[in-house]
């Protein structure tokens, strides 16, 4: 069995998704004064989607608690669901709340997880 990269990919993609939607879409003062004007174009309906979910906590820790839950199980899968949703959170959460401290050690424990299953996997193999 060769190493598998394509869940480091999935996480490496959606930290270059976090990133063109935080630098396009939340940090843009043009588009928030257009939609805080009352424009209604899917930007703005995109905008304020990941701002509502994102700047209320609850992402973060659901980061830690799939981190946790993929910590005890020993399940891949998980630890990729929760670097994911953890790397999501890092780069677009704004501001300095426990959401973000929490989404860092879901993301961690994740990862880690993950490594340590596709290690396990190579290890039963050899």
């Amino acid at each position: 069995m060769k190493f598998n990269p394509l869940p480091w990919l999935f996480i490496l993609a959606i930290l270059a998704l976090s990133w063109w939607a935080k630098s396009q879409l939340i940090e843009r003062q043009e588009l928030a004064f257009f939609c805080g004007g009352g424009g209604q174009t899917l930007q703005c309906k995109m905008r304020s989607l990941i701002v509502t979910v994102f700047h209320s906590g609850s992402i973060g820790f659901f980061a830690l608690f799939l981190g946790l839950l993929s910590a005890i199980t020993r399940s891949g899968f998980i630890g990729l669901l929760a670097g994911v949703i953890g790397v999501a959170c890092l780069l677009l959460h704004g501001g300095d709340n426990a959401a973000v401290d929490f989404a860092s050690l879901g993301f961690l424990l994740g990862v880690l997880t993950l490594a340590r299953a596709q290690f396990d996997e190579y290890r039963t193999q050899y």
